[in-house]
C-alpha cells in the first residue's frame, strides 16, 4: 500500500469517527427510567454514535444499571452530581443543592471538554447538571422527560422556562409528560414523544407462572393481583394493598403480591403497606416480595396487574410489559396511564386515590376470567402494535442523528 493510500485510508476514519453523546442519568438501579435508558443505548447505532454514560453517585446502589451497561461495553462513570431530591425541598436544603449544582455543572463541562463530547443527552428532570454544562461548553442538548411534574407547583413553573431554554429539543415517553413541561408554541416545537417501548418477547415467552404461584401458594382457581414497580408513594402501592384488603372478605381465592424495592432512604411506604397488609383480612393473601430479578415470570404469574400511580407517571413500563405479557391493567386516571391503557378494552381506568373505585374494578376482573383473557389480548395485540424497541431505537437514533452537530475535529 502506498503511502498516498494509507494517507486517504487515514484522513477517511478521521472524518467518519463518531460522534461522543455523553448520557447522564440521576440513578444506577433498573426501574422505568432506567430500563429506558438502556434500552436506547443498546439500540445505539455504534457506527455513528459513541456512549459515555455520567450515573450520580449521591446515592448508594446496588449498580444494576451500570453493570448492565458494561455487559453492553459501554463507558460509565459515577461522578457527584446534584440530583433534585426531596431533601432539597427546604430552604436550607435549596442552598445546599445549588452549590452542589454549580460545582457538578462545571465538573462535567470539564469532562464534555476534555472528552470532545458533541452532544450532551439527560435523562429524567431530577438532574439538571448535564443541561448548564453543555451551554457552558457550547454543546446542544437533549432532555429526555419521563415523568409527568405536577407539583410541587413553583418547580414546575421554574422548569417550564429552563427546560426548553437549555434545549436544542424535548424528547417526552408520552404527550402528558411534555404537555407538563412545555407549556408555549416555541417550546412544543422543538419536541417529539418517544414511547417508552419494550422487546415483547421475553414477556409473551415467560414460562414461570406455575413456579411463582407455587410460591405464593396459589391453587388454581385463586386470581392473583399483583403491582411489579417501586414501593413509593407515587406508586400507590398502598392503596393497591387497601384495596385488595377491601375484597379479601368476600372473596377468599383473591391473592396479590408486589415485587419491588423501595427508593434507598426511603423505607416509610414500606413500613406503611406493612402495617396495612397486618390489619387485612387475611395477611397470608398479600404478598411482598422486595426486589425481584424475575418481572418476566412474576407477569406471567398474574392474572391483573394494578397500577393505582397518585402522581408522575409519564407513560409506565409496568404496564406496557403486562399488556406484552397478554394482562389486563387497572390503573389510576393520570394523563400518561391514558395513553396507555384503553379503558374496557385492555383494562379498567379508575380515578386516581380513589380506593372504592379501584377495588370495584379488581373485583369486577377477578369475577370474570372471559373479560380477563379479552382484555389481556386487546392489550397485547396493542403493545405489538404501538410500543415496539425497534420503533424506540430508530426514533432516537434518527434524533440524535438531526441534533448532532459534526463531531469535534472533524470535516464533513
Amino acid at each position: 500500500m502506498s503511502s498516498a493510500d494509507v494517507a486517504q485510508d487515514a484522513e477517511h476514519a478521521a472524518t467518519s469517527r463518531p460522534a461522543r453523546v455523553l448520557f447522564v442519568h440521576p440513578s444506577d438501579e433498573l426501574y422505568g427510567s432506567d430500563l429506558s435508558l438502556l434500552t436506547m443505548l443498546r439500540g445505539l447505532d455504534r457506527g455513528r454514535f459513541e456512549p459515555l454514560v455520567v450515573l450520580a453517585n449521591d446515592v448508594r446502589y446496588e449498580g444494576a444499571l451500570s453493570r448492565e451497561l458494561a455487559a453492553a461495553g459501554i463507558e460509565c462513570r459515577h461522578l457527584d452530581l446534584a440530583v433534585a431530591r426531596r431533601q432539597y425541598l427546604t430552604p436550607l436544603g435549596l442552598a445546599g443543592f445549588l452549590r452542589r449544582l454549580r460545582a457538578s455543572s462545571r465538573m462535567l463541562a470539564r469532562l464534555i471538554r476534555d472528552e470532545r463530547i458533541d452532544l450532551v443527552h439527560t435523562n429524567t428532570l431530577a438532574v439538571w447538571s448535564g443541561a448548564l454544562a453543555a451551554r457552558r461548553a457550547r454543546r446542544p442538548h437533549i432532555w429526555h422527560i419521563h415523568e409527568q411534574l405536577e407539583r410541587p407547583r413553583p418547580l414546575r413553573l421554574f422548569l417550564q422556562r429552563f427546560v426548553p431554554a437549555h434545549s436544542a429539543h424535548v424528547v417526552g415517553v408520552s404527550r402528558a409528560a411534555l404537555d407538563a413541561i412545555l407549556v408555549t408554541p416555541a417550546a412544543r416545537a422543538k419536541s417529539s414523544v418517544i414511547p417508552n417501548d419494550v422487546a415483547a418477547e421475553p414477556w409473551m415467552a415467560a414460562t414461570g407462572r406455575e413456579r411463582i404461584r407455587a410460591e405464593l401458594g396459589c391453587g388454581p382457581d385463586d386470581v392473583l393481583l399483583g403491582m411489579v414497580s417501586r414501593v413509593s408513594r407515587m406508586k400507590g402501592t398502598d392503596l393497591c394493598v387497601q384495596a385488595v384488603a377491601r375484597l379479601l372478605a368476600a372473596h377468599p381465592t383473591l391473592r396479590c403480591f408486589i415485587a419491588g424495592g423501595t427508593a434507598p432512604g426511603q423505607s416509610e411506604m414500606l413500613d406503611d403497606v406493612r402495617r396495612l397488609i397486618a390489619a387485612s383480612p387475611a395477611p397470608d393473601h398479600i404478598h411482598l416480595l422486595g426486589l425481584r430479578h424475575d418481572a418476566p415470570d412474576l407477569m406471567a404469574a398474574l392474572d391483573v396487574l394494578v397500577a393505582p400511580s397518585r402522581y408522575g407517571e409519564g407513560a409506565s413500563l409496568t404496564i406496557i410489559q403486562a399488556m406484552c405479557a397478554g394482562k389486563p391493567v387497572v390503573a389510576s386516571d393520570l394523563d400518561g396511564n391514558i395513553e396507555l391503557v384503553v379503558d374496557g378494552v385492555t383494562g379498567c381506568i379508575v380515578p386516581h386515590e380513589d380506593v372504592a373505585a379501584l377495588a370495584a374494578a379488581l373485583a369486577r376482573l377477578a369475577a370474570d376470567p372471559e373479560l380477563r383473557a379479552a382484555m389481556g389480548r386487546a392489550g397485547q395485540e396493542r403493545a405489538l402494535r404501538l410500543f415496539t424497541v425497534k420503533r424506540q431505537v430508530n426514533s432516537f437514533n434518527a434524533l440524535l442523528a438531526a441534533i448532532c452537530p459534526t463531531p469535534a475535529g472533524v470535516r464533513r
